[in-house]
């Protein structure tokens, strides 16, 4: 699980949503305090902040953090809040209790992780002041050290040049991001990594050069070990493979940092790392489980040594063999998985059991905490959630699917997560169960009809209790709302993708009214449900926004609700738009172009006109390639031959941007890989852009970014060509082949080549497996519908494929107000966007069973669209 999702499922039970909205549920009591007389008040997601009206903030320099810990975080706000008031400093705060812990939660960002205060000083002077007058206050108080900050002193105070004021540049990916200036006046993304780091030219004040100084002459000659590589970080600390100074056998050090990877009771990665070594001991001798060599304190951190275990965690393990993820496994492969995946499903029934007679609850079963050796045996890792039965503590931490719900206690945890884990092995969608419980029974029926296995060999037991709640919300959040599916719900929106030819109407209006029951008009921050991405990139635009709903809707001949149009138009003159095609306001004037709004596009795209595209992304997702689509689209439908000209302007500069001595031409060509994010984009408008002039250079071009793209791309053994993005491969529209495969097609038609082609069939082979994790557009089976679809050409030739993705849809399907909806990334809870939900589904449907308009500019060509079809307001 991708644990950047973890904060956002709080709030709802069934959508992602803010963490203000359960956050502010219990603010400090410093949120509400009348402000002092010159002071403002500004609030940003989960900061507040105070300034003194008269002072103004250079746009960066020296900025003082204040860590916390839970029990003192009040009395720290108090205090610190006091002083800033007193010596009109600057300051902002986290707003309450529940995200002190989030922020020092075990996964969360070890970039930003123990941040609970920002001081701005604005000269040396005061500075120096600070630090030395905050330092008395606050002595003998704890905090959790800041990863990225110059430690001051021993206290709960640290340090970072950063910025002040908010201002902005592209990273290396085309991502906008928080920059710094140099001094050339050049900006430079503000990188936080979980390291303490001064630019080259920062100014560095006087009274840090002890502090700097302390930092350098820090020895870790004591420290008994050497380490060699690591293995895997969290904000509790980081597991590490060693040796002893002295030589020896390789050994496993797990690292933990006070007062930091809080679980949901409170408990940090210290007293957890405390339990463990406990456990180890207690369980000494087991076989399928590492011996304990030592246990040390070295730099406040403190360390557990184990033996090491050769061997692969079951997830890689079964990555490496599930044969559902490769076009058409033959039954001798299936059947061999079979009986590997029951072999090993035995292996850690047996080291259950041992553990279980020692009389320990191991708390934590699931992929990642078993270790398959190379003989096949099973080896039991991470203890940290581990306990005796006869003092049995709770596990306070869970994976989605494995967590079993409140009711059970003791041994029945880990009986309820090798269920869990039996399903799992041949149906690896146990997250769904967390949102659906009644999403269980239908991966078991699944299970056993793909695999040829009894129900209670796959966890489909009749004492299994139906789905867990997972992940545990932390003790300050609220109660949840209701589950996302009635039982009496289930069957209808399912029968909708059963057959040859799914019943395409009643299935685009299952889905819209899910889409529409969904809606939250009443609040400004966004319309639809969908990714956390809304509320950290852009709530408006194409991708994770309202525009990209309501086009997808009107798209497919749904009908759109005039009071919803309305919200996006509001939103539009009311937020601050910055540019892009599916992250950025380009792309909200396209859709209310297609909506019927067309003066409100038009004067939209005015005002994005005003921006300069020296500094924007080469990224179809919000730099220039989306942006000249966009002018493409509206110098056509306007006749404005103006626009074209600066879509011209943009060719240019994107060309420049492919040669190898561009680094004077602008931002480099993002790294990332892909449709969205890599060449294929340009690719796309360059195309796009021949087909208005039918200049060939630009098919020169497309060729070129193309090439560039399928350089990233790998052979399997199964014959398919996927993106290498250097942990994995990725078949999918967003960053992997798909996104690629899209416009080769384009190119194709107009160039045709033996080699290309052969890597578009390759890449074609990689969209068709029968198991496909997520169901979205951009990184799921949606987006494996929409590209198959387009590479038929009209012919039906890879109809039997399209049809089979369609039917299990089903396993993903979770319904909603007795509606067809579907889940959005990590599976945790239901989407309604384009790029990750149900919306994105609606449109590769539309595609595939009625050939409605694909994505915006999809193939490099205009298509017509239906006139919108608004539904009268409720009265």
């Amino acid at each position: 699980m991708d644990m950047r999702y973890e904060a956002f499922s709080y709030a709802d039970k069934v959508f992602y949503d803010s963490p203000v909205r359960w956050a502010a549920m219990e603010e400090f009591a410093a949120v509400g305090e009348p402000l002092p007389a010159g002071w403002l008040s500004s609030s940003r997601e989960v900061w507040v902040g105070r300034r003194p009206a008269d002072v103004e903030l250079p746009d960066q320099g020296w900025k003082i953090h204040v860590s916390a810990c839970m029990d003192n975080a009040e009395h720290i706000l108090a205090v610190v809040g006091a002083y800033c008031v007193e010596r009109r400093v600057a300051y902002k705060f986290l707003r309450s209790p529940a995200l002190v812990q989030t922020q020092n939660a075990k996964y969360a960002s070890r970039g930003s992780s123990g941040k609970f205060m920002t001081l701005y000083p604005v000269d040396e002077p005061e500075l120096e002041r600070c630090l030395t007058e905050l330092d008395e206050a606050l002595a003998g108080l704890r905090g959790p050290y800041i990863l990225s900050d110059l430690r001051w002193r021993n206290g709960p105070l640290y340090l970072r040049y950063g910025g002040f004021t908010e201002q902005f540049c592209r990273s290396e990916t085309g991502e906008l991001v928080l920059a710094l200036r140099e001094p050339s006046g050049r900006l430079r993304p503000d990188v936080r990594r979980a390291v303490f780091e001064v630019p080259d030219w920062a100014p560095v004040p006087a009274v840090l050069a002890q502090a700097l100084a302390d930092r350098a002459a820090t020895s870790r000659a004591e420290f008994p070990y050497t380490v060699e590589r690591a293995l895997h970080f969290s904000n509790g600390g980081g597991i590490y493979m060693g040796r002893p100074v002295g030589g020896g056998d390789e050994v496993v050090l797990k690292e933990a940092r006070p007062d930091a990877g809080l679980d949901q009771r409170g408990d940090d990665a210290v007293l957890r790392l405390g339990r463990e070594h406990d456990i180890l001991r207690r369980l000494e001798g087991i076989p399928a489980v590492p011996r304990a060599l030592d246990y040390l304190t070295a730099w406040e951190h403190h360390f557990l040594v184990q033996e090491y275990v050769p061997g692969e965690t079951l997830n890689r393990w079964f990555g490496r063999r599930y044969p559902l993820v490769h076009p058409d496994p033959g039954r001798d492969t299936i059947d061999r998985y079979r009986e590997e995946a029951l072999t090993v499903l035995a292996g850690i029934e047996e080291g259950l059991s041992a553990i279980h007679a020692r009389g320990v609850v191991f708390g934590d079963l699931h992929p990642r905490n078993l270790i398959v050796r190379p003989d096949g045996r099973v080896c039991f890792v991470d203890f940290e959630l581990a306990s005796p039965v006869d003092a049995f503590v709770r596990p306070a931490l869970g994976a989605a699917g494995f967590a079993a719900p409140p009711d059970l206690h003791g041994l029945a945890i880990d009986r309820y997560a090798l269920d869990a884990l039996r399903l799992w092995i041949f149906m690896p969608l146990l997250q769904l169960t967390s949102l659906d419980p009644g999403k269980r029974d239908e991966l078991v029926a699944a299970a056993t009809r793909r695999f040829g296995i009894p129900a209670d060999a796959v966890g489909g037991r009749p004492d299994a209790p139906p789905g867990a709640t997972a992940p545990p919300a932390p003790a300050h959040a609220p109660p949840s709302g209701p589950t996302a599916s009635r039982p009496a719900g289930r069957e209808a929106p399912a029968g909708l993708f059963s057959g040859d030819r799914a019943d395409w109407p009643a299935l685009r209006d299952s889905l819209a009214a899910a889409i529409d029951a969904s809606a939250t008009p009443e609040r400004t921050d966004r319309l639809f449900p969908g990714d956390p991405s809304q509320f950290t990139h852009d709530g408006l635009g194409l991708a994770y926004g309202a525009a990209g709903v309501l086009w997808a809707l009107h798209t497919v001949g749904a009908q759109v609700r005039p009071g919803h149009v309305e919200w996006l138009e509001e939103a539009v003159a009311r937020e601050p738009c910055r540019p892009g095609l599916y992250t950025g306001a380009h792309g909200v004037a396209f859709a209310l172009d297609r909506l019927g709004r067309v003066r409100q596009a038009h004067n939209l795209l005015d005002r994005l006109l005003k921006d300069p595209l020296d500094g924007q992304g080469s990224d179809l997702a919000g730099g220039l390639p989306g942006i000249g689509l966009t002018l493409l689209h509206f110098a056509d439908t306007t006749a404005d031959a103006s626009l074209h000209a600066v879509a011209l302007d943009v060719a240019d500069r994107l060309a420049a941007r492919l040669k190898p001595d561009a680094a004077t031409a602008g931002p480099a060509p993002g790294r990332r890989p892909g449709l969205l994010h890599g060449p294929s984009g340009a690719a796309l408008f360059f195309l796009a852009l021949h087909d208005s002039t039918g200049d060939s250079v630009l098919l020169d071009l497309a060729e070129q970014a193309l090439d560039l793209d399928l350089a990233r791309c790998v052979l399997g053994e199964d014959g398919t060509l996927q993106v290498d993005d250097g942990s994995r491969v990725l078949p999918y529209l967003e960053s992997g082949s798909a996104g690629i495969a899209a416009a080769l097609h384009a190119l194709l038609r107009h160039r045709p080549d033996p080699d290309r082609q052969r890597s578009l069939d390759q890449i074609r082979g990689a969209a068709e497996p029968e198991f496909i994790v997520q169901s979205g557009l951009f990184n799921g089976r949606a987006g494996l519908i929409l590209l198959l679809h387009l590479l038929q050409d009209g012919t039906g030739a890879h109809a039997p494929v399209v049809r089979r993705h369609i039917r299990r849809l089903v396993w993903h399907l979770v319904p909603y107000e007795g509606h067809a909806a579907f889940p959005g990334e990590q599976l945790l809870r239901l989407s309604m966007d384009l790029a990750t939900g149900s919306a994105g589904v609606l449109l590769a449907l539309g595609s595939a069973l009625a050939d409605t308009p694909a994505l915006p500019f999809w193939n490099g060509r205009r298509v017509a669209e239906p006139a919108p079809l608004p539904l009268p307001e409720a009265s």
